[in-house]
């Protein structure tokens, strides 16, 4: 017998929006899409073993995913949370 796996991909027509690195903008951005009556979903990225033994720094990647007609209101909606945390992603890059 075959052993089947199921890959989770898009469903619905959902797009990686953002992500982010800590908690307090993850629960900002939170508010922002609840109140704004749009649904999303977070993907929290799991480190691998030897990511986590010698990874100095604990960081959270959370992965918000919503509905690609979205994207376009939820962009000003939460241009002001992301445009503070703008300079830590670029940092981060680098």
């Amino acid at each position: 017998m075959e052993k089947r796996s199921v890959t989770v991909g898009p469903i619905n027509n959902e797009v990686d929006f953002c992500k982010v690195y800590d908690l307090a903008t993850k629960e900002k951005i939170e508010r922002i899409l609840l109140a704004n009556r749009i649904s999303y979903c977070c993907h929290f990225d799991d480190k691998g073993f030897l990511q986590k033994l010698f990874s100095p720094v604990q960081k959270t990647v959370c992965t918000f995913r919503i509905h690609d007609e979205e994207v376009p209101r939820a962009k000003e909606l939460v241009r002001s949370v992301l445009g503070e945390s703008k300079k830590k992603r670029k940092e981060n890059k680098k």
